[in-house]
């Protein structure tokens, strides 16, 4: 017997023990740091091929620190990076922590909540709004005549420093340095070009254009220092974080993603069981979404999905019109046809729900889940259960970070 021990949500743990010739798979993915914030610390005193953070700045510069929205342990790292702006002389009200723009509802963590009261007060925390008058002014026009328009927080700073994690992206592949930055601190027009179900048919590493425009934009920035964590299977933060030149830190962060998150099989599995933890920020529709596109990938047609997560966020339009169809293929074509701002994961649950059978332990309405075509679970020993009856299972921790493919 196999004890499987996952996180998922915001604290919770799921414990069940599964014989060893009915396991196919177990991902487990990397273990959390011990100490995120010393992590942080050392890794902008001693960056990669850059030099210390604290050199790269001088007192009077205004600083737009980007951090992008689910990065595991976001404030552990702004704590932690904190002495080198005060060595640098930085004042706190001279920085600004800058989030992208979404168009899905999601509560944000303050990521100022472990500075010093005195600092905390000081640093100004913001979520950018495109629809704002004058938010945004022109950069540049990219290689292909399109004006790009960026958050004139960005333009205007004197220093920026990108946060984000490394993650496989539906969209663009990879979610690297600055993927934050466009359409996030962009305009609702680069919103609204950014729409889509994802390229199922193309790989992490495969040309596309929108990573292509994000690439050249940071480019055309001039951005040379970074930090990027690699997520943990855990609800406690991050396992890696890497800061120091651009180029260096994608480097290392892409071997590190295939090692840990690139799950690769030979064959198929009847069941999956996948766990969703929190990192910071609260569960989205979009980590379920990226949850069971990995897990369809894995499991025979007819199969089944177990999901674990504390999933309360209110539905998108794209979910409401999965509800509203006479099956979850029937949605599909609608999904592509309207492309509302969560046609991603809407099109990724509708997907999965119609290859294999889906239970979700969440903290929704019931009465939401089955609308989806899902079945809700209403306590984690249900998961054991539907588990004891298991022939070929595969087990993801962190599913949402993971890319999963089969290779016949």
């Amino acid at each position: 017997m196999t004890l499987i021990t996952l996180d998922y949500g915001a604290l919770e743990r799921w414990e069940s023990e599964l014989p060893d010739n009915r396991i196919l798979y177990s991902g487990l993915g990397p273990e959390p740091l011990a100490d995120p914030v010393g992590a942080a610390r050392e890794s902008v005193r001693q960056p990669i091929e850059f030099p210390a953070l604290e050199l790269a700045l001088v007192p009077d510069d205004r600083v737009t620190i980007v951090l992008d929205r689910g990065v595991p342990s976001g404030a552990e790292i702004i704590s932690g990076i904190w002495s080198s702006f005060a060595s640098a002389g930085i004042n706190p009200s001279s920085v600004l922590i800058l989030q992208p723009a979404s168009m899905l509802k999601r509560n944000l963590a303050d990521p100022r909540r472990l500075l010093p009261p005195e600092v905390r007060d000081q640093v100004t925390w913001k979520i950018h709004d495109p629809t704002v008058a004058d938010a945004t002014g022109y950069l540049a026009s990219s290689a292909a005549g399109e004006r790009l328009y960026l958050s004139r927080d960005v333009l205007d700073a004197d220093f920026v420093l990108p946060i984000g994690r490394f993650g496989f992206d539906a969209m663009l592949g990879r979610r690297e340095l600055t993927s934050a930055f466009y359409p996030g601190l962009s305009t609702p027009d680069a919103f609204a070009k950014s729409l889509g179900q994802g390229h199922q048919e193309l790989g992490p590493d495969d040309e596309r254009p929108l990573r292509q425009l994000v690439n050249e934009i940071a480019w055309l920035l001039g951005v040379q220092f970074a930090i990027q964590v690699l997520p943990s299977r855990s609800h406690a933060g991050m396992s890696a974080i890497l800061a120091g030149s651009t180029d260096r830190v994608a480097e290392q962060g892409r071997k590190l993603l295939d090692e840990h998150w690139r799950v690769t099989l030979d064959q198929r599995g009847e069941t999956a069981l996948v766990a969703i933890p929190g990192s910071g920020d609260e569960t989205s529709w979009d980590d379920l979404g990226a949850a069971v596109e990995a897990a369809r990938k894995l499991v025979v047609q007819g199969g089944r999905i177990i999901v674990l997560s504390d999933l309360a966020a209110e539905p998108g339009a794209g979910i409401e019109m999965i509800g509203n169809s006479r099956s979850a293929k029937a949605a599909l074509r609608p999904l592509r046809n309207a492309a509302p701002p969560d046609v991603l994961s809407a099109s990724q649950i509708a997907s999965a729900a119609d290859w294999a059978s889906i239970y979700l332990l969440s903290r929704l309405d019931s009465q939401l889940v089955e609308r989806s075509f899902m079945t809700p679970l209403e306590d984690p020993l249900e998961a054991a259960r539907l588990l004891a009856s298991c022939d070929g299972c595969i087990v993801l921790a962190g599913a949402q970070h993971v890319y999963s493919e089969i290779q016949e």
